[in-house]
């Protein structure tokens, strides 16, 4: 068990009064800075956020004109009692659990394959990053010409080389792993670049020690580097699982959810429920459990790490403060 760390904390005689008046001044002028900035995020943010949750509680609806009325728990019963939900659950955590690991692994081999470049390693990342820099809706487009069946340049490669290749995006069995790729194709730059920077910031001399002691690149990199990775790939495996529930722009681009339901995530089914059926109580209450379901995910990621730091005992030790007299 670590030994706690003692820290000595002088005591300091009370402020005046005149560094009061001035610490009180400097936070009116805070506020005063903040207050426009504030307002604005409540106005676009919070207020929704209220405003939603509210909805989740009713029966609005656009497309039916009856009057609103509380149903309570009602829209999460629905939810709850829906194979639609459940089904398009199952189809995100598919998707959460196979396209984000697989990021992190290539983009780890892509940050040790640059951090070992000498020269020209900045320009080999900027070219990396061109994927990620596109907007999600012009990525969806231009996988959508390039894995189109009848005049798309991939099948066409393909059927060239006496290959029979499938409908990709219209294929109820390749519909999924075809958003996968593109996901990967898209974020992987961007795990890359967090990985690269926990790199960057090894010292030199942990691999002079390395090599000294005879550690061999394998060696290094699994007892050594990789531990020290850990807190980056959390960065990076958290925003990614994250985002991976809010994944739609590609969706609806080059699948619209189909064939039938087998690429429709949550992300889509709030969407199809809201400004496709107008129903707009029941995606609120969609809205408020993917929201759940990612803070109840995101913590549990955090505490495994936690544990396993604690399991290790690279956590941090405990902290003694003592105060003496100045």
């Amino acid at each position: 068990m670590a030994s706690p760390v003692t820290i000595r904390v002088s005591s300091r005689p009370k402020d005046s009064a005149a560094t009061v008046r001035h610490n009180r001044a400097e936070r009116r002028a805070t506020l005063m800075l903040l207050g426009p900035a504030l307002t604005f995020l409540g106005l676009l943010s919070i207020w929704p956020f209220a405003y939603l949750l509210y909805a989740s509680f009713t029966s609005y609806q656009l497309a039916i004109p009856i009057p609103t009325e509380w149903v309570g728990l009602g829209n999460f019963r629905r939810i709850f009692a829906s194979s639609r939900f459940w089904s398009s659950l199952s189809i995100t955590l598919i998707f959460a659990l196979v396209a984000v690991p697989l990021q992190i692994a290539l983009g780890m081999g892509l940050a040790l394959l640059l951090n070992g470049l000498s020269r020209g390693r900045e320009i080999y990342a900027s070219l990396f990053l061109i994927p990620m820099m596109l907007a999600p809706i012009v990525v969806g487009f231009a996988w959508n010409l390039f894995l189109n069946p009848i005049y798309g340049p991939l099948n066409a490669l393909l059927r060239g080389m006496g290959f029979q290749p499938p409908a990709w995006a219209q294929s109820p069995d390749w519909a999924l792993p075809t958003i996968v790729l593109v996901d990967i194709w898209q974020w992987t730059p961007f795990v890359m670049v967090v990985l690269l920077a926990g790199l960057r910031s090894i010292p030199n001399r942990i691999f002079e020690a390395a090599r000294v002691d005879g550690s061999n690149r394998w060696q290094t990199f699994v007892h050594i580097v990789l531990p020290m990775l850990i807190p980056y790939m959390t960065v990076a495996f958290v925003l990614r699982f994250i985002d991976s529930f809010k994944v739609f722009d590609v969706v609806y681009i080059l699948t619209k959810g189909g064939p039938g339901t087998s690429t429709q995530n949550l992300a889509y089914y709030t969407y199809d429920m809201g400004f496709g059926r107008f129903d707009f109580g029941l995606a609120g209450a969609l809205s408020i459990v993917q929201l759940v379901l990612l803070t109840v995910g995101t913590m549990s990621i955090l505490a495994m790490v936690r544990r396993r730091g604690r399991a290790t005992g690279s956590e941090l030790p405990p902290v003694k403060i003592e105060r003496v007299a100045a």
